[in-house]
């Protein structure tokens, strides 16, 4: 016979066994690519090291929001945890010494000054806040 206690004893273990895969998940890649190998290898040009650093932010945002949505149920969050996470990683490896968000200088198109791929991200970034926003308002009474 099951009983709530061995119901909840396993739920409580499979989130934990979860837990762990989302940190592996997280820190894995991180920590074996974040080095000569990859991310500061002298022969990968600045911008194959740009897309580097911000898969691994990517894999970092998702496992987070595996982590969110395993520990706390919220939909309208994470519908708009994923793309802010997405977009948001092409900024992570403008902090990154020898990354560049264009193989050559000048060679991406801009708006306002702003390469277009930055601009565009910040434009779906500020749509998803906005959806989410719309989604979660509560309405005003009259």
């Amino acid at each position: 016979m099951i009983t709530n206690a061995k119901v909840s004893g396993m739920l409580r273990a499979g989130k934990i066994i979860l837990t762990v895969t989302l940190v592996a998940t997280m820190l894995g890649p991180t920590v074996i690519d974040f080095n000569e190998s990859h991310v500061f290898n002298p022969a990968w040009p600045p911008h194959a090291r740009f897309h580097t650093v911000e898969l691994l932010a990517v894999g970092i945002g998702m496992a987070l929001v595996g982590l969110w949505l395993l520990w706390r149920r919220s939909f309208f969050q994470v519908a708009a945890a994923v793309p802010v996470v997405v977009w948001g990683a092409f900024f992570v490896p403008l902090f990154v010494p020898g990354t560049s968000y264009e193989e050559y200088p000048g060679e991406s198109a801009r708006l306002a000054g702003i390469p277009m791929n930055l601009f565009m991200a910040v434009v779906f970034i500020v749509l998803t806040l906005a959806g989410y926003w719309m989604c979660v308002r509560k309405p005003s009474a009259g």
